[in-house]
């Protein structure tokens, strides 16, 4: 199948977007039939899936398109490395999430509003291919800066990240502003687009590991004088920041707080258990190695040992026997008590926990951990009880909505969201057996729900006095075409014929 050869940077989003375009295709789900066999792909702007399909179709290489057209390397060496072959194979296949497993769903730094762009480089592509397309490095957040020309980006009408799941929207010289002038950067901006443009650009991408990444942290603190001993000092860190960035700029993103120096940065030369943005890994770099290349940096974590200076294997210190059993016996209460070995510290028990921590801390990490386990495998929980006012509290909630005709689908999903602990109620749904039985029941169907928004629509005719005839129906209710299922569509007969 015809697929428009894919320019240097380009989102493959934007080349999927121009096809559109190319085959004179005005249905976007039209286009996901041809490409994918699948009415259903989401058009995701930075990590897109069911890239095999696309494959098999148009012939393209995935692990190019990946590299080159997607922001895969945005994410890929600061995750750990089997979520970085994970991320990789969500990618290739459909019906696994990208974002959740980049991390960039939970991160300090997400993504830009809007799709960006640069007025010059409008101009240039449309003289050198005829048409405008959505560069890579335009679209990630805190890089406001066009490296080919030194100026601002600016915000298109498009969103990054769309309500309407299945559009692709290409890019348009109709989006310039009449009189727009060119906006030098500053310096600090384009060092930034730069190293950014770096990652882009790295043929293979490894992934270090949080291992390696603290220990080159603890390097990089220790070659700006920020070294304490095992600690750093991460307000020296900060004030080499702020020689670099601008405070209004580390606010825009995100990366300033009320506290100074930010909880990220402290948390960035500590022992690292998440993944960072690259946009906060960057920031730092450039504030303490502005020469490096990003390769190199990366090269150099890779290299780094595992086991730093502070992770030699402790020794406790030396106690009576009879006064640590003595103490191991108290903890162990107490956790009994309060639940848990945080409750117990907060109840009376910091001291005793501080005691065991130095005299006896393999013994009191091994049964904190028992307690966990036993707490954590809902062995105690009695879910016939549970199951009884849940679907109590599901009852009470149907009778409420029964009269709301505007609400959304009240589908499985809908009752349960209305729920406490609804993460853990979906978990366990083998084990509500009356909760089950509700929602078999009393879930609304996708013919249920046209029905509802249809007798609405009827509702609101009738309080106005006006009779709609039946295409104005579909229309108000957003029915139209094959939107409408064959059941809503004989209800509104009806309707009409009586």
């Amino acid at each position: 199948m015809y697929f428009p050869r894919l320019y240097p940077d380009e989102l493959l989003y934007s080349g999927i977007a121009r096809c559109r375009i190319h085959l004179g295709i005005s249905s976007h789900k039209t286009l996901l039939n041809m490409l994918f066999g699948d009415t259903n792909v989401a058009a995701i702007t930075d990590l897109p899936t069911h890239l095999v399909s696309l494959a098999n179709t148009t012939g393209l290489d995935t692990a190019n398109v990946i590299m080159r057209h997607t922001l895969f390397p945005l994410y890929a060496p600061f995750i750990p490395e089997q979520r970085r072959i994970d991320l990789f194979n969500a990618m290739l296949s459909s019906g696994r999430p990208t974002i959740g497993l980049a991390g960039a769903s939970t991160a300090l730094v997400k993504w830009p509003e809007w799709l960006r762009y640069c007025p010059a480089c409008f101009s240039d592509m449309a003289a050198r291919f005829g048409e405008p397309y959505w560069k890579r490095s335009w679209q990630i957040l805190g890089v406001d800066a066009c490296l080919e020309h030194g100026c601002h980006l600016l915000n298109s009408p498009i969103a990054f990240r769309r309500t309407q799941r299945h559009e692709f929207h290409p890019a348009s010289p109709l989006f310039l502003p009449h009189g727009a002038c060119t906006k030098r950067v500053s310096e600090e901006s384009l060092r930034l687009a730069k190293a950014v443009a770096q990652l882009l650009a790295l043929e293979q991408v490894q992934s270090p590991g949080y291992g390696h990444w603290t220990n080159l942290y603890r390097r990089l603190a220790t070659e700006s004088g920020a070294g304490r001993g095992r600690q750093v000092r991460v307000e020296v860190i900060w004030e080499k920041v702020l020689e670099h960035h601008r405070k209004d700029w580390l606010a825009a993103n995100g990366l300033l707080a009320s506290c100074e120096p930010p909880p990220w940065l402290v948390a960035m030369f500590r022992k690292h258990r998440k993944a960072f943005s690259a946009l906060q890994h960057v920031v730092v770099w450039i504030s303490l190695r502005p020469d490096q290349q990003v390769g190199e940096v990366i090269l150099e974590a890779t290299t780094c040992q595992t086991q730093g200076a502070d992770e030699r294997p402790r020794q406790d210190l030396s106690s009576d026997y009879n006064q640590r059993e003595r103490n191991r016996a108290l903890w162990l209460q107490a956790i009994e008590r309060y639940g848990g070995a945080k409750s117990a510290r907060q109840n009376d028990g910091g001291a005793r926990y501080a005691w065991l921590y130095r005299h006896d801390k393999n013994w009191l990490t091994a049964a904190n951990q028992r307690i966990c386990n036993r707490l954590g495998n809902h062995s105690h929980m009695d879910w016939q009880d549970r199951d009884r006012k849940l679907v109590r509290q599901l009852l009470k909630i149907g009778q409420i909505s029964e009269e709301h005709l505007s609400l959304p689908r009240k589908s499985r999903t809908w009752f349960i969201h209305q729920l406490p602990h609804r993460s853990s109620i979906e978990h366990h749904l083998k084990q509500l057996p009356l909760c089950r039985r509700f929602l078999e029941r009393y879930a609304e169907s996708v013919d249920e729900y046209q029905i509802r928004r249809i007798t609405r629509a009827i509702l609101d005719d009738l309080r106005m006095g006006n009779a709609s005839k039946g295409w104005e129906l579909k229309r108000r209710c957003g029915l139209e075409g094959r939107k409408i299922s064959p059941l809503a569509n004989k209800f509104i007969q009806m309707v009409i014929l009586s």
